[in-house]
C-alpha cells in the first residue's frame, strides 16, 4: 500500500488563483457556502469533508474542500466525481492536493485542503450537489449554495451573534434552540421574509422577532434583546470576532460542582439508533482513583435524539463523548451548562453556553493525536534515548501545527492556546514514562527522568484533573523512583522490598509504646531487611548468586530475625501497617523529588484506593487513621471514605447460605484437572454452560463482572448455567466481589477451589490469560469458540447457532 506524503496546499493554491490567470474572466465566489446535507463531519473514525469555497468561472468551476481523517486512515477521491445542477451533470477534470483514485494517508497533519476542478457550471447557478462517484458509499454533499442565499430560509437554520461570535439561536421544524434549552413553537407568523415567533419551555414564554435577510444577516429581537445575527454555514463555529485573552481555566480547588449537559443528535442514522436510546460520556475527573478511571454518565434520548444530563465534577477535566456515535473530546468546567448540536444530516456540530468558546475551538481545530508510543521490548539506553527524541519531535510538530492555527486564526483564544500547549506536554511525558515498561531490565535513563521532571513534574498545569494523561504520567513517574529504590528484580519480574520498612515501623511502634524491642534487635531487623532485599532477587541467577542466596537464608541472622518476628506484638505491628507499605514508599519518593500538598494527598488516596480495589475488603483502622491524620484535601478524604463505607456495607452482607456458592468437598481428593472439571459440570448436563475463569486481583475480570446483571437479562431465554472459577482469590475478597456486582442467581455457580485443584483445571484448559471464557454444550463438550460475554451481541449470535 503506497503512502503519499504532502503538505497542505491552501496557501499555494490560493496564490495560484491570482497568478495563473483564473481571474481573467469574472469569477463568482461563494465563501463558506451552506450545505443542506453533509454526513461526513467527524474526522477521526470517519472522514470529514467541508466545502470552504466555490469559484464559478467561465472555463471551470473550482471547489475548495477541507478533508480530515486520522493519519492511519486513507482517503481517496474518485475520478468519477461530478457536480449536479438543474438536472445536468458536470464532470471532474482534475484534483490539486491529492492524486485521483489513489489511497492517500494524511500523515502530515491528519487533514488536507484540496481543490477540485470541474466542468464549468453556469455562472448563474444558485445550488448544486457534489457526488464522488456512482458507487455504493460514495461521498455526497447535497444542496450547496451561497450562505447569503440560504439565509433567506429560516427553517432549519443556526445563527450566531455577530458581535460576540456565540451561537445563540437555531430554528428547526421540530423545535427552536435558545439559552441551552429546547423550545416549542406556541406561535409562528410570517410576513414576507419577516417572522414573529412565541417560544415555550416549561411554562415560560419568550418572543422572537426576526427581521428580513440582508446578505446572510438578520436583526433579531430575542426576549426583548436586540442584536445582529448571521447564518452559520460551516460544520463548526467560525472564528470568533475578537480575541479572548483570559488564560485561566476554572479551578474549584477540588470542590465538587454540577455540570448540565444538553444534547441533540439530530437525524441520527439507523445504525446508530440501533445502539439504543442511551447516550454516554466519560468524564476524566476521578483523579483520586486509578490513573484512567473515568466517571461514566448516561442519559436517555427522546425520539428526536435529544437528552439532558446533570453530573458532578470535582474540577475542570477532559470529557469524551459516546464514541459509538459522536467522536468529540473536549474540556468541561464545573458549574457550567453546555448544549451540543450534532446534526448527522445538516452537517453541523457546535456548542452553546455562556462560556463555550474553548469547546467550540476544540471542535474547529481538533487536538492533534499520534504521539509516538513504545513498541519495542527490551530497549537499551540508546533505543530509549531515540524514543525520547521521537517524542520531542512529535511534540515540536504538534506545537508547530498549533502555531499554524494561531497564525491563520489570530483570534483563537489564549485559553485554547494554553490548553493545547499543556496537552502536548502531558501527552509526550505520559508516553515517555509508559516507555519504562519496554526498557531493558526496567532501567530508565536519567535523561528521560530529567526531561519529565523539567517539562512537567516541576511545573504541572493546575488543576491536576485537567488532562486525562496526567494521571497515568504521575503514577509511572513516581513508580519508577519507587522501583529503583525498593524493588529487586527476579527473572522477568520484581519483588517489593517491604522488609526495608520493618525497622522503621517497629521503631515507630516502640516510640508509641506499642511494642517492646531493643536497639540490638532493631539492628538485627535492619540487617535482615538489607540482606533480604539484596539476596532475594538471585533465586534464578547463576550458581554463585544461588550460593549467596542460600547462605543468607540459612544464616544465624535470619534465625535471629525469625525469632523476633514470631513474637505476637511484633508480627501484629508489621501486619497492621501492611496496607500502608506502598504509601510509605511513595511518600519517601515525594519527599525527595518534591510536590505540593494537593498532589501528596492525591497520591495517598490513590494508593489506599488501589489497596481497596485490589483486595475488595475495607481498610483496617490503622489505614483509616492515617488517612484522617495525613490527608488535608476534603474531596480526597470524602472520596476514600465513600469507598471504605461501600466495602464495609458489602462485608456486612451475608451470602454464606447462597446456593450460588458451592463447596469443593466433592472434589477435595481429586488432582486430575479434566476429572475435576467433569465433576463440577456433571449436575448441569443437558444445559449450556458459560464458564468464566477469573480472579479478584484481575481488573478486567472485575470490570466484566460488573455487567453481570445486564448479561443475565440479555441471555435469560437461552437456558444457560454460569460457572465461575476463581483463581488465587482470598475467600473474603471472593465473596465481596460476588456481593458487589450481584453475581448470583438460580443458574449461577461459584467455586473458589484450593490452589492446586484450580491450577489443575487451568492446566487442562491451557489457560494463559484472565478472564478466560469457555462454552460447554449440552453434552459436556468444551467448544473451541470465542464466548466472551463482554461482546453481548457476538455471544448471542453464537448461542443462537448452538
Amino acid at each position: 500500500m503506497k503512502r503519499i506524503y504532502f503538505k497542505p496546499l491552501t496557501a499555494v493554491l490560493l496564490a495560484l488563483v491570482s497568478v495563473a490567470g483564473w481571474a481573467k474572466e469574472k469569477t463568482v465566489v461563494w465563501n463558506q457556502p451552506s450545505t443542506e446535507v453533509n454526513t461526513e463531519i467527524e474526522g477521526f473514525f470517519h472522514t470529514l469533508l467541508e466545502i470552504t469555497r466555490v469559484e464559478l468561472a467561465k472555463d471551470e468551476t473550482r471547489v475548495f474542500m477541507h478533508v480530515a481523517s486520522r493519519p492511519e486512515n486513507w482517503v481517496r477521491f474518485s475520478s468519477g466525481s461530478y457536480l449536479r445542477a438543474d438536472g445536468k451533470q458536470y464532470a471532474l477534470r482534475s484534483l490539486d492536493g491529492m492524486e485521483l483514485d489513489t489511497e492517500t494517508y494524511l500523515t502530515e497533519h491528519g487533514y488536507a485542503d484540496v481543490v477540485l476542478h470541474f466542468e464549468p457550471l453556469p455562472m448563474t447557478t444558485q445550488r448544486f450537489d457534489f457526488t464522488e462517484g456512482d458507487f455504493k458509499g460514495a461521498w455526497e454533499l447535497l444542496g450547496v449554495e451561497q450562505a447569503s442565499t440560504r439565509a433567506g430560509q429560516l427553517f432549519p437554520s443556526n445563527w450566531r451573534n455577530t458581535q460576540t461570535g456565540d451561537w445563540d439561536i437555531s430554528f428547526y421544524e421540530e423545535c427552536a434552540i435558545y439559552d441551552c434549552q429546547f423550545w416549542n413553537y406556541k406561535q409562528r407568523e410570517q410576513k414576507g421574509d419577516k417572522y414573529s415567533l412565541v417560544l415555550e419551555n416549561g411554562g415560560k414564554e419568550i418572543t422572537v422577532n426576526v427581521d428580513k435577510n440582508k446578505g446572510g444577516k438578520r436583526v433579531m429581537t430575542i426576549d426583548g434583546k436586540k442584536g445582529e445575527y448571521n447564518l452559520i454555514s460551516s460544520i463548526t463555529l467560525p472564528d470568533y470576532p475578537q480575541r479572548d485573552t483570559r488564560t485561566a481555566l476554572k479551578d474549584t480547588h477540588y470542590k465538587t460542582d454540577t455540570v448540565t449537559f444538553v444534547g441533540w443528535l439530530r437525524n441520527m442514522p439507523q445504525r446508530m439508533k440501533e445502539k439504543g436510546d442511551e447516550y454516554n460520556i466519560s468524564v476524566y475527573d476521578n483523579i483520586f482513583a486509578d490513573a484512567l478511571n473515568s466517571n461514566q454518565c448516561y442519559s436517555k434520548m427522546d425520539s428526536l435524539g435529544r437528552f439532558v444530563m446533570k453530573f458532578p465534577m470535582v474540577n475542570s477535566a477532559e470529557v469524551y463523548f459516546d464514541w459509538d456515535r459522536t467522536y468529540v473530546r473536549t474540556l468541561f468546567e464545573p458549574g457550567e451548562t453546555y448544549l451540543m448540536l450534532y446534526d448527522f444530516k445538516g452537517g453541523h456540530k457546535f456548542f452553546m453556553g455562556k462560556d463555550s468558546r474553548l469547546q467550540n475551538e476544540t471542535l474547529a481545530h481538533p487536538i492533534s493525536w499520534g504521539f509516538s508510543y513504545p513498541h519495542e521490548r527490551g530497549m537499551d539506553k540508546a533505543k530509549a534515548l531515540e524514543f525520547l527524541q521521537d517524542l520531542k519531535n512529535d511534540r515540536a510538530d504538534a506545537m508547530q501545527e498549533l502555531e499554524k492555527v494561531t497564525r491563520e486564526h489570530p483570534n483563537v483564544s489564549d485559553r485554547y492556546r494554553n490548553y493545547l500547549t499543556g496537552y502536548y506536554c502531558v501527552a509526550a511525558c505520559r508516553n515517555l514514562m509508559q516507555g519504562r515498561y519496554y526498557m531493558k531490565d526496567g532501567y530508565v535513563p536519567a535523561e528521560i527522568l530529567d526531561y519529565a521532571s523539567q517539562e512537567l513534574w516541576q511545573q504541572p498545569t493546575l488543576p491536576y484533573t485537567l488532562y486525562r494523561d496526567f494521571g497515568t504520567f504521575k503514577r509511572d513517574y513516581v513508580e519508577q523512583f519507587v522501583a529503583d529504590r525498593y524493588y529487586t528484580r527476579v527473572g522477568e519480574g520484581y519483588t517489593i522490598g517491604t522488609s526495608l520498612l520493618y525497622p522503621i515501623v517497629l521503631r515507630k511502634y516502640r516510640d508509641e509504646g506499642k511494642v517492646k524491642i531493643t536497639d540490638e534487635e532493631l539492628e538485627i531487623v535492619q540487617r535482615y531487611a538489607e540482606g533480604f532485599t539484596k539476596f532475594s532477587g538471585y533465586m534464578t541467577g547463576d550458581e554463585e548468586a544461588k550460593k549467596a542466596h542460600d547462605a543468607f537464608f540459612e544464616s544465624d541472622l535470619v534465625k535471629q530475625f525469625s525469632a523476633i518476628y514470631e513474637r505476637e506484638d511484633i508480627e501484629k505491628a508489621i501486619e497492621n501497617e501492611y496496607p500502608l507499605y506502598k504509601v510509605y514508599f511513595v511518600l519517601s519518593v515525594l519527599d525527595s523529588i518534591g510536590c505540593d500538598q494537593d498532589l501528596r494527598d492525591i497520591f495517598i488516596v490513590n494508593e489506599l484506593y488501589n489497596k481497596l480495589d485490589h483486595s475488595r475488603e475495607p481498610l483496617n483502622d490503622n489505614a483509616v487513621k492515617f488517612l484522617e491524620e495525613n490527608v488535608k484535601m476534603p474531596a480526597a478524604k470524602d472520596f476514600l471514605r465513600a469507598q471504605q463505607e461501600k466495602y464495609l456495607a458489602i462485608q456486612r452482607r451475608d451470602i454464606s447460605k447462597s446456593p450460588s456458592l458451592k463447596s469443593a468437598e466433592d472434589v477435595a481428593n481429586m488432582s486430575d484437572g479434566e476429572k475435576i472439571l467433569r465433576k463440577l459440570i456433571e449436575p448441569y448436563k443437558g444445559k449450556i454452560i458459560l464458564m468464566d475463569i477469573w480472579g479478584t486481583w484481575c481488573g478486567p475480570c472485575k470490570s466484566a463482572l460488573s455487567h453481570s446483571q445486564e448479561e443475565y437479562k440479555r441471555f435469560k431465554d437461552f437456558d444457560l448455567v454460569y460457572l465461575y472459577l476463581a483463581n488465587n482469590s482470598p475467600d473474603d475478597a471472593w465473596k465481596n466481589v460476588i456481593k458487589e456486582y450481584e453475581v448470583t442467581g438460580d443458574n449461577v455457580v461459584h467455586y473458589n477451589l484450593p490452589q492446586a485443584q484450580q491450577q489443575a483445571i487451568e492446566n487442562f484448559l491451557r489457560i494463559t490469560a484472565f478472564p478466560t471464557y469457555k462454552l460447554i454444550d449440552r453434552e459436556g463438550n468444551i467448544l473451541d469458540v470465542n464466548a466472551d460475554p463482554r461482546d453481548l451481541e457476538g455471544l448471542a449470535r453464537l448461542l443462537r447457532k448452538i
